[in-house]
């Protein structure tokens, strides 16, 4: 008894971006710098942001350290505009 296995490997097109994408990426691309860009977050914004997040978790079952964080993020925050007017 006798076998015999073929077997035929395909190797997949890549697919080919439609001409229009490919044109709004070009014109994108080249224009961008024209638009103005959105202002950078600082990451003490981020950061205070967290921890107003952890507070509200907490809000209910310790509304102290809940206040305390609230009053944390908003001095975290606060700390470069304060050094920066000095």
């Amino acid at each position: 008894m006798s076998h015999s296995t073929t077997l035929a490997t395909l190797q997949p097109q890549r697919p080919r971006a439609p001409h229009a994408a490919t044109l709004a990426g070009i014109v994108y691309e080249t224009f961008s710098s024209l638009w103005p860009r959105p202002p950078a977050v600082s990451p003490r914004i981020t950061e205070a942001s967290a921890v107003r997040r952890m507070a509200d978790r907490l809000v209910y079952s310790d509304p102290a350290l809940a206040a305390e964080l609230y009053a944390a993020a908003g001095r975290h925050e606060r700390f470069d505009e304060e050094r920066a007017l000095r």
